[in-house]
């Protein structure tokens, strides 16, 4: 079982990319959503560029989730987006009416750590 990693190092290689998604999950969903987070395939762990990976669940709302992944460019988030390993990840995902949904997606460039 792979795991969730820690927010990686500050990248000798300049500013990093980190995305957000956050999402929101029925309560009757959220036990299984958890699960496949902690029994993710880890295929982008490999991946040129990524850095690392946490999930949060919100202590006030255990149903709104935030996904935070850290990567060393956008562009290699890009590719990594646009790939058949991120495909099949997303396809593990929880569906029908207890899945999870996206609330809102955010980019950032580390400015400082």
């Amino acid at each position: 079982m792979s795991e969730v990693t820690d927010a990686p190092p500050a990248s000798p290689a300049g500013p990093r990319f980190v995305a957000v998604s956050e999402l929101v999950v029925p309560e009757a969903g959220r036990e299984a959503l958890r699960a496949a987070f902690l029994d993710r395939l880890g295929e982008v762990d490999q991946w040129p560029g990524f850095q690392g990976l946490q999930v949060l669940a919100d202590l006030a709302d255990p149903c709104s989730l935030m996904m935070i992944s850290w990567w060393d460019s956008q562009n290699c988030f890009s590719d990594y987006m646009k790939s058949d390993d991120h495909r099949q990840s997303h396809g593990r995902i929880p569906t029908g009416e207890d899945r999870p949904r996206p609330r809102r997606f955010r980019r950032y460039e580390v400015v400082a750590t």
